[in-house]
Formats: C-alpha cells, sequence, structure tokens
C-alpha cells in the first residue's frame, strides 16, 4: 500500500498485513508513505526516529523491523538521495501488537529542491527459516492525541509516528516567516474575516470585537512553531462592551477548538495565557494587563518546551507561562489569528495590531533633491547604523 506522510494523524486505524513462507531469510514490504513536497531548496541531514505499530502471527516468525527511505526528485521514482538505507532492528516483533521504535538513527545528507518528496518504506525481514506461514501486520492511521510509544498495545488509537531532526523549514514554513508592517494595507500573508480593518492613518490592522469573531487570518494553515517563534505589537486594547468580550492572538492546527491563545478580557481587565483543547483550559495562567509591560505578545517554542511570553519594547521577554510542547503544536500545519468577540455588541474601539514578527520603525521624509522621500530613521549604536523607533508621550506612558 501507498499512503501519505503526513504533518499531523489523519484517517481510521488501518492495517497492512503480509505473509512468508520462504524457507530463506527474506524482506516483506508493508507500505510506502509519501511526503508532501518540499516547499524550500535545502540539506536534509541529522537524524530520523520513529514509532509503528506492528505484529507478528506467531512468535516463531522472528520478524524484525526492515525500513528503507530516500527522497525523490519531485514526483518522480527518481531518487536524489537515500536517507536511510534498509535499516533493519533487532527485536523480534511480539504477538501481541505494540509500538517498536528507533531513535536518533544517522541519516545521509541529501540536498534536496523545492517540490522533493520524502519516501518511506516500512516492512519486515522474516529472520526463520521454517517454510510455515507466518503473517507480519502493522498499524498505520489513527488520530490520537498521544503518539505510540514503543511497547504500547494502543496501536489502533495512538498514531504510528516518523520524525527527522532536520526538516523543520523544508516542508512547512516557521512562523517566524509570517512578516507584516502593514504600510500599505495587509500583505500576502493575511486575509481578513468578518470586516476589513486596516487603519490608515496609523498603518495598522484595527480588530474589532464582536458576535461574528471578526479578525485577520494568516491565509496559509502550513506554519510550523517548532525551534521559532510568532510575536506581534498590540499598540492598544479594546475598550467598550458588555457582557463576554475579548481580543486574542492564536495559534493551532485546525479549527476544532484545540490552539494557543494570549486572550485579554475586558471586563476584568486580565490576561490569560492558554493552552486550549475543545475551546477550554482548565489551568490557564492569569495576569493583569499592563499596556506598557504587555505591548507585544510572543509564542515561542525550544528544546521541546512552549512558552507565552510579554515584552514592553520587544526586545526584552518575559515568559508568562511555559508547558512541554504537545503534540500538536508540532505539527506543520499550524495557523495564526488576531481575533475579537463580544456577545452583547461590538466594542467603542478595537484592538490595534502592528509589526509582525518585525520590529517597528520611525519614517521620516526626506529631500533626495528631486523630491520628498520616506527613510526609516537611524541611530548610532555604537558599532552600526540602526533604525529605531521614536516614542511618544500618551499622558501616562511613553508609547
Amino acid at each position: 500500500m501507498t499512503g501519505l506522510l503526513g504533518r499531523q494523524p489523519a484517517g481510521a486505524s488501518t492495517t497492512s498485513a503480509k505473509a512468508e513462507t520462504s524457507t530463506a531469510q527474506n524482506s516483506v514490504l508493508l507500505g510506502r508513505w509519501i511526503s508532501p513536497a518540499a516547499r524550500t531548496a535545502g540539506t536534509l541531514s541529522g537524524t530520523v526516529s520513529f514509532t509503528t505499530g506492528r505484529g507478528a502471527s506467531d512468535s516463531a516468525a522472528a520478524f524484525v523491523t526492515r525500513v528503507h527511505m530516500y527522497v525523490t526528485v519531485g514526483d518522480s521514482n527518481t531518487v536524489r538521495g537515500t536517507l536511510l538505507d534498509n535499516w533493519q532492528g533487532s527485536t523480534n516483533w511480539p504477538v501481541t501488537a505494540a509500538g517498536g521504535t528507533a531513535t536518533g538513527q544517522t541519516i545521509g545528507s541529501v540536498s534536496l529542491q523545492a517540490g522533493d518528496r520524502i519516501v518511506v518504506e516500512f516492512g519486515y525481514e522474516a529472520t526463520n527459516t521454517s517454510g510455515t506461514s507466518y503473517t507480519g501486520t502493522m498499524y498505520y492511521g489513527a488520530t490520537g492525541t498521544t503518539d505510540l510509544v514503543s511497547a504500547a498495545t494502543a496501536v489502533t488509537t495512538d498514531p504510528s509516528w516518523v520524525e527527522f531532526s532536520g526538516a523543520d523549514g523544508l516542508f512547512s514554513a516557521p512562523t517566524s516567516n509570517i512578516i507584516d508592517k502593514f504600510g500599505t494595507g495587509i500583505g500576502s500573508y493575511f486575509v481578513y474575516w468578518g470586516g476589513t480593518f486596516w487603519n490608515s492613518t496609523w498603518k495598522r490592522v484595527a480588530v474589532p470585537a464582536n458576535d461574528q469573531y471578526p479578525g485577520l487570518m494568516a491565509t496559509d494553515v502550513g506554519y510550523e512553531i517548532t525551534g521559532s517563534s510568532h510575536y506581534a505589537e498590540i499598540v492598544h486594547m479594546p475598550t467598550g462592551g458588555t457582557g463576554t468580550a475579548f481580543s486574542a492572538v492564536v495559534l493551532g492546527p485546525t479549527d476544532n477548538g484545540t490552539f494557543v491563545r494570549t486572550r485579554y478580557a475586558l471586563a476584568s481587565g486580565n490576561l490569560t495565557f492558554e493552552s486550549c483543547v475543545g475551546y477550554y483550559d482548565p489551568s490557564p495562567t492569569t495576569l493583569t494587563y499592563d499596556p506598557v509591560a504587555h505591548r507585544w505578545f510572543r509564542f515561542r517554542e525550544s528544546g521541546g518546551t512552549f512558552y507565552w511570553e510579554t515584552s514592553p519594547d520587544a526586545a526584552t521577554w518575559t515568559v508568562r507561562r511555559s508547558m512541554t510542547t504537545p503534540q500538536w503544536l508540532k505539527f506543520g500545519t499550524l495557523r495564526t489569528n488576531f481575533e475579537g468577540y463580544a456577545d452583547t455588541g461590538s466594542t467603542t474601539t478595537p484592538a490595534e495590531v502592528d509589526n509582525v514578527n518585525t520590529y517597528p520603525t520611525t519614517i521620516v521624509k526626506v529631500w533626495d533633491g528631486s523630491g520628498w522621500v520616506q527613510k526609516p530613521l537611524k541611530v548610532w549604536s555604537g558599532s552600526a547604523w540602526v533604525a529605531k523607533p521614536v516614542k511618544a508621550w500618551s499622558e501616562t506612558a511613553w508609547f
């Protein structure tokens, strides 16, 4: 069989089974899985780890896992390079199906081009010589929220998996790639829903809060936060509104209520840092919103830990909450939203979003000899000229 090597669990739990009767040791292919096309050129190297659900009809079968991995040129069958050359395990498959794991297997270095695909072939090596018919079965599919682990028997609920240490950014873009200053409107990374909110005076996106969940949504469901970050300047929070009303920055894989969120509640004036499953987090972190200290919000992932952070200036960040990165945040199918909601009518002023994954600069007009042109204001840092924002006094704080 041939299947998709997807970026997140999908499909019903399924099996691939084949019998062998040879009196000589032989290899049996149970399936091949093909990745989506690479989004960009780069080098795939490092290691690969995987866990698969597998079982044998009899302990005398003496089946061990056999895996071959390579990269094809685009959609062709031409091999661009081999990643793992007929790797063979040493543990016999159990009669009661369970997860079998290999970790940190060094792969060959392959230079990918955009459009190339990874192919992973799984099967078994029959090391018995009896001539008796024995069957090996592999389990794939399933959409459980916990990955299958070694020796676990939940092979029909917990998904098998393959993870390459060096594939980040090749098959899905890091969230840090979403960059927009909103200088002339929204760029290609975003679309509006529930209205059009660009503020042409301040060159920001003004997101209202009403019962249509208006907001700004990334156009692509194909980003990953692993080893990356995603931040933005929230210049103003909304005011007005009654009942349940909030503004939020959201990051998640699909529209199924599973996401991380930094949310401002108008009624309480609090920020909450949430990890929601089924639209609910039973134990969020909450603090009182400070428009100066919390002007910037950031999501960040590093070394298997996910962080919610705030900053007054996008230079010095404070961790507000952290957790072990869950399975669903490792998917390369993430989307980011800036949204608002109010159950009893629109707020009187919207939230204002600016500088997504980029630092602000002050733009001034200078005479170039023939006309006035816009240029960023730069200051001497001691070693180079760097663009810096100019701050103004709002009667209560510098912003």
